[in-house]
């Protein structure tokens, strides 16, 4: 079976460019907004946080993901330059999407409530064959 990429939602994020500095990696970059659960040679699964008025460090994801959004709310999605990216479609609290690798960027806490959600980061799986 293929994943699709929900476009509406990923649509116009940043692509990871392979070379990108280790230390622009979530967990290293951000690690109060990115916390390992789990980590084998396969898969790595992370806690993601972002409390009200929040803005994560500038950080990247190198893996392709399932990303589980536990509780969706207003948010900024900005690129490394600072340019908000305007995210088209529209989610909810509970959804699963598929998520490419993303190139440096921040995302910013707008709401009242936390944002929380789950990433299950694939590590070494050609995702094509999928």
């Amino acid at each position: 079976m293929k994943y699709e990429v929900l476009k509406d939602i990923t649509e116009n994020r940043p692509q990871f460019i392979p070379g990108t500095p280790e230390e622009l990696d979530a967990v290293s970059a951000a690690p109060d907004n990115h916390i390992i659960l789990f980590e084998n040679e396969l898969l790595r699964v992370i806690k993601v946080i972002v409390r009200p008025g929040e803005m994560e460090n500038l950080h990247t994801h190198k893996y392709p993901c399932i990303f589980q959004i536990n509780n969706l709310v207003k948010t900024e999605y900005h690129d490394q330059n600072g340019n908000i990216i305007p995210r088209t479609g529209t989610g909810y609290s509970g959804m699963m999407i598929y998520v490419e690798p993303e190139g440096i960027h921040q995302v910013k806490n707008i709401d009242k409530e936390c944002m929380e959600g789950i990433r299950f980061e694939i590590k070494d799986i050609n995702i094509n064959t999928l």
